[in-house]
């Protein structure tokens, strides 16, 4: 299940969530609830997927600087594991059902993509890490359709904030992907996997990780100075500078097994961000 990535799904949740509250006399706190477990088992379905399809396509072997994969050290079966993808698929059908129902037909349209590109990040006849697509596919899922879909769900309102908010959850949460892509650059070489980091090299690797890291502080300055968001958020992104530049010393400096620690501490920055700035928006 990869727990150290599932911040990543509760992040843009959790600032949809404070947009709804904060700017709704009404906020639909059954559909926030039935949010979470459904953005939950949509990222344990694309770890499951990803875990099963890499060993199948033979992109993950014993010479892979990351943590063991189940399939294919072999502590499962792939007949184990497909069971595990049913699963996790049903559980985020049954939730998402509700919030299909609520949101309409465009919502049964974006429901349906998300289970698409959860099995289409690793598998299918075009996979999408592969063709160099993570980090925009998880930037697009993670920050625009949660965040913004999510707050326009749980208000019945397409709010601005919402848009803003995309870029300073997105940047981060696509900052995951990166590190795991640029740790994996020389055997998803040799298996002809070209992520987006095989094709940028580690160098402007680097430099995009820093870019996304940064992208909380750059967003809330940007709206701030446009006088579209309040001071609040000027604290917030204060409070994540320092973590930021912690996490992008660490990813220059790290070989690729070290970066399994900045994979983690990434996540963690996510989540962290995500809180700070749904705060601020309660507190604004």
């Amino acid at each position: 299940m990869r727990p150290k990535t599932l911040p990543a799904a509760l992040a843009p949740i959790a600032v949809a969530a404070a947009i709804a509250v904060s700017h709704s006399a009404s906020p639909r706190y059954d559909l926030i609830a039935l949010a979470f477990i459904c953005a939950l088992a949509l990222q344990i379905l694309v770890n499951f997927a990803n875990d099963y399809f890499d060993a199948k396509s033979g992109v993950d072997t014993v010479e892979r600087k990351g943590p063991v994969r189940a399939t294919q050290s072999g502590l499962i079966s792939e007949r184990e594991m497909v069971v595990g993808i049913v699963i996790a698929s049903l559980v985020s059908i049954v939730t998402g059902l509700p919030l299909m129902w609520a949101g309409g037909v465009t919502f049964v349209g974006l429901g349906l993509l998300c289970i698409v590109a959860a099995l289409a990040y690793s598998g299918g006849p075009f996979p999408l890490a592969s063709h160099g697509l993570g980090e925009a596919t998880v930037f697009v899922f993670f920050g625009l359709v949660a965040v913004v879909g999510g707050s326009y769900l749980f208000t019945g309102q397409l709010l601005d904030i919402a848009w803003w908010q995309a870029f300073i959850v997105g940047g981060p949460i696509s900052a995951i992907m990166l590190v795991n892509n640029t740790r994996d650059i020389e055997t998803d070489r040799k298996a002809n996997k070209l992520t987006l980091a095989v094709r940028l090299g580690r160098r402007h690797s680097e430099q995009l990780f820093s870019l996304l890291v940064m992208t909380p502080a750059i967003a809330s300055c940007i709206a701030w100075g446009l006088s579209l968001a309040p001071w609040h958020w000027l604290l917030a992104s204060v409070a994540t500078i320092p973590l930021a530049m912690r996490l992008t010393r660490s990813f220059h400096s790290s070989d690729a097994s070290e970066l399994n620690s900045v994979l983690a501490a990434t996540a963690q920055y996510s989540l962290l961000t995500a809180i700070a700035f749904a705060i601020a928006i309660l507190w604004s």
